[in-house]
């Protein structure tokens, strides 16, 4: 694993206990050797004015700094730095936030820092942290973000992906979590390499010592999804399965992130459907190990066709079986899920997962999930940064 770095990690997530990500992951296994300033996004000046009309202008000297663990620090700029659009005003916000960072970096004696970027428009301080190297780490098609299908949203999309070349020019290397988004990044930055995501293995295959109270309460069989409840998500799918089969609980774990009103009426209208809301990560193994079938129901669009779901190798991890709609992801591990193509495939492939699994099926799919755990994945990461740095 590397070590002795100062690795400043800019990451898109609002809170440090917001939902876990790849990079809450391999942060955690860097701290164990290295020092990690983790730092949240910066706000705009929109919601901070907002604040300020609801709060007063105490809002504007919210901050944060605290430590969660040994060797991680988490970071957000005060507010009366946001991110605003007139050129003076953004120009002076970043001078003050990029003041504040470095009297940061100064306090923890973090010198020469690795910067390591998780969004396309987080790299603004690319340059000015004395930094020895720069790393993008793109884990989405975030031009896949945008759903509507206008001139605008178009025009948006060209934004984003302008604003992600420039990134991969200005990084020394990248990386991708999935394997669809490798090529496209590689015409930009030829040091690009695929690295998927994984699972914290132990945490996940341990059985919990006993269920949640509410997903307990739910009746048998429990067809379940885990992970964050958006467009990416086949809603229309989900509706079907519980409408043809009354007799099955769909249960949603997660938060509810979708841009559309109403997007989810239809399918929460269902008797046999319960949102159970956002988890602590603490608690997701225990979900997964309560359902009888642990669901992918991902939509055919460019956002889901460029993921690595998360979820993947957690589920794997409890031994529970798995149904998934055909992506790229999972397309080499028929062999330990069922992928299905349209609604009558999907919810056969539910009642065989239901009435046919086995002992030696469990075994296979926690023997695969031990094999992609986040050590490893970070053992990789580090070989590269390494080469890299010279140290290899």
């Amino acid at each position: 694993m590397l070590s002795g770095q100062n690795i400043v990690c800019f990451s898109p997530d609002p809170s440090w206990h917001h939902l876990w990500r790849n990079r809450h992951q391999i942060m955690t296994r860097l701290a164990r050797q290295n020092k990690i300033l983790f730092v949240e996004p910066t706000p705009y000046l929109r919601p901070v004015l907002q604040a300020v009309r609801e709060t007063g202008p105490r809002a504007l000297f919210k901050s944060t700094f605290h430590q969660p663990m040994p060797n991680l620090w988490v970071y957000r700029s005060a507010n009366a730095w946001p991110i605003a659009g007139k050129t003076p005003i953004r120009q002076l916000g970043f001078t003050l936030r990029r003041w504040q960072l470095r009297r940061i970096l100064a306090r923890l004696h973090m010198q020469n820092p690795i910067l390591w970027v998780f969004r396309y428009d987080l790299g603004e301080m690319i340059g000015h942290l004395h930094e020895k190297l720069v790393i993008y780490h793109a884990v989405d098609d975030y031009a896949a973000y945008v759903l509507d299908d206008t001139p605008q949203a178009e025009q948006h999309r060209q934004r984003i992906r302008a604003l992600e070349r420039h990134l991969l020019t200005q990084a020394d290397v990248a990386f991708v979590s999935s394997a669809t988004l490798l090529s496209e990044k590689q015409r930009y930055n030829e040091n690009t390499f695929y690295v998927p995501n994984a699972a914290d293995y132990h945490t996940f295959a341990a059985p919990p010592r006993q269920l949640p109270a509410d997903i307990a309460a739910i009746p048998g069989p429990r067809i379940s999804y885990v992970g964050a409840i958006n467009e990416k998500l086949d809603v229309a799918l989900l509706t079907a399965v519980a409408r043809v089969r009354p007799d099955w609980h769909v249960v949603l774990v997660g938060p509810v992130q979708f841009k559309r009103a109403h997007a989810l009426d239809a399918l929460q209208a269902l008797p046999n459907v319960h949102l159970l809301g956002a988890k602590p990560v603490s608690q997701l193994p225990a979900y997964m190990h309560a359902s009888h079938v642990c669901l992918m129901p991902y939509a055919h669009n460019d956002w889901a066709r460029n993921i690595s779901p998360l979820k993947l190798y957690e589920y794997l991890a409890t031994g529970r079986p798995v149904v998934a709609t055909d992506i790229p992801a999972v397309q080499h591990l028929g062999n330990v899920l069922a992928i299905a193509d349209n609604e009558t495939t999907f919810i056969q492939a539910i009642q065989r997962a239901l009435t046919e699994d086995t002992p030696a099926a469990r075994a296979q799919r926690q023997a695969l999930a031990s094999q992609n755990t986040w050590e490893h994945r970070v053992d990789t990461l580090s070989s590269i940064i390494s080469g890299f740095l010279g140290c290899a």
